[in-house]
């Protein structure tokens, strides 16, 4: 070989070599970046709970049951299902149980948010990829149920099926069939929630009038999946009154806004529906005239201002009825600072009188791209204690077992009991000496599959 030829060689296997090298450095970065992309996005990987035993030892429980909390317990749980609750030792485990000892950890039954809004706009606002960063976050942060008041159940459906069998990470999910007066029917969210179907006409986002076949629309409601009724806006209090009455003869339950266009609350409560939202619309019990005087009074008392004849009455309906009551303090908090402080007092006094109240937030969390963060229930929790003086218990049950009622899902969600769902929070501090300390997740139990709390995923290694 000439030199010349050696050289050229010599540069060829150099090349030859080098691009071997780059190649290589060049798929273990990808293979790195894909790696961290995989262990970033691994807390909202979908999982499923195993078919085995798994025991939460050592732990100190607030089952939701009225009972007070207990040190040293174990939870045990086979599939999708607590299999029993007792003391630590007092029984033994079964064989191969896989245990997660949580020595000085706290174990709440799994959060409710009773009002959230998921698919309003499936085509924008909330499309699929938004409404699961949503969903995961809310589950990493102790949700794992929902109940979404009123959207596209075509896209509620979808979210509700992939999140009962595990296919998504996501509280599992309890949706509405909207109902209200034609003329709520030109406010555009109607139309993105039923796009591709006359406004007005889809039997989850209905026009009702004095021509509606209310047993035949119930019929169609039950038949998107929908497990409630949500009498929202234009109804009269009579139409209010048939339409709980309906529902109920079909065994629908029936949620609503406290107040409509032209039904005072005391109506509302009195046609039987099963639960009201929303504190400010409580307020509209005083009739026009003194709601629009409250709404302006920005430097009134607040406190012991509803302690009088005519709420106490509402109350004592409420009470009578059984009505559940869900304040969603969170969203006046941030959207009407003005009308807050009434919301919260209105709320307070319900309390007192024994009108049971759920946690709701009319919101969930943020579907932005970025890091995870706390779901908006956390805040909701703290309102109602730091303004609306329910005890950190009582909020608690706000957020399990009264909400479990409001879904109508006592039998399966909100509290720790043998044979319920494994719906359950671990904490890493204690939520009855503070509220707050329900954001202190540790691990996320949700039908059995175990998730990281949000903080958890957060630490650095």
């Amino acid at each position: 070989m000439l030199a010349g030829d050696r050289v050229e060689e010599y540069t060829r296997r150099s090349l030859s070599q080098e691009i071997r090298v780059h190649r290589s450095v060049t798929l273990v970065g990808i293979a790195c970046l894909l790696a961290a992309s995989l262990v970033a996005q691994a807390p909202c990987a979908p999982r499923r709970a195993g078919s085995g035993y798994l025991a939460l030892t050592g732990v100190t429980l607030w089952s939701g049951t009225g009972a007070p909390a207990r040190t040293g317990m174990t939870v045990l749980i086979r599939g999708e299902r607590i299999a029993a609750v007792f003391a630590d030792g007092a029984e033994p485990l079964p064989d191969s149980t896989e245990v997660h000892s949580w020595r000085g950890k706290y174990v709440i039954p799994g959060l409710i948010d009773t009002h959230v809004h998921l698919a309003t706009d499936p085509s924008g606002e909330d499309v699929r990829a938004r409404a699961e960063r949503r969903l995961c976050r809310a589950l990493l942060g102790g949700v794992t149920t929902v109940r979404d008041m009123a959207g596209d159940v075509r896209a509620l459906a979808s979210l509700e099926r992939d999140a009962l069998v595990g296919d998504i990470a996501a509280p599992d999910i309890y949706y509405a069939a909207l109902w209200a007066g034609p003329s709520f029917f030109s406010d555009p969210r109607t139309a993105l929630a039923s796009r591709g179907i006359p406004s007005g006409s889809a039997p989850w986002m209905l026009s009702v009038d004095s021509t509606t076949d209310l047993r035949q629309a119930v019929l169609e409601a039950r038949g998107t999946g929908a497990t409630a009724l949500k009498l929202y806006w234009a109804l009269t209090p009579d139409q209010v009154a048939a339409i709980t009455a309906e529902a109920h003869r079909q065994h629908v339950p029936v949620w609503a806004h406290a107040a409509m266009e032209d039904v005072l609350p005391l109506q509302t409560v009195n046609a039987g529906v099963d639960v009201v939202s929303h504190a400010g619309l409580l307020l509209r019990q005083l009739g026009a005239p003194g709601y629009a005087a409250l709404a302006k009074d920005s430097t009134g008392p607040a406190r012991g201002r509803f302690n009088t004849p005519q709420f106490d009455s509402l109350m004592a309906a409420m009470r009578l009825h059984g009505t559940i009551y869900e304040p969603t303090l969170f969203v006046y908090h941030a959207e009407t600072p003005k009308l807050y402080r009434f919301t919260a007092e209105i709320t307070r006094r319900a309390h007192q009188l024994g009108v049971p109240i759920v946690a709701g937030t009319d919101s969930i969390g943020s579907g932005d791209e970025g890091p995870w963060q706390l779901p908006d229930l956390q805040e909701e929790l703290e309102l109602l204690v730091r303004d609306a003086g329910l005890s950190p218990a009582d909020a608690l049950v706000a957020a399990t077992r009264t909400a479990a009622q409001a879904v109508s899902a006592s039998d399966q969600l909100g509290t720790i009991e043998a044979g319920k769902l494994a719906n359950l929070v671990v904490l890493d501090r204690d939520p009855l000496k503070d509220i707050a300390n329900t954001a202190a997740v540790r691990e996320v139990i949700k039908r059995g599959a175990v998730y990281p709390g949000g903080p958890v995923t957060l630490s650095p290694p």
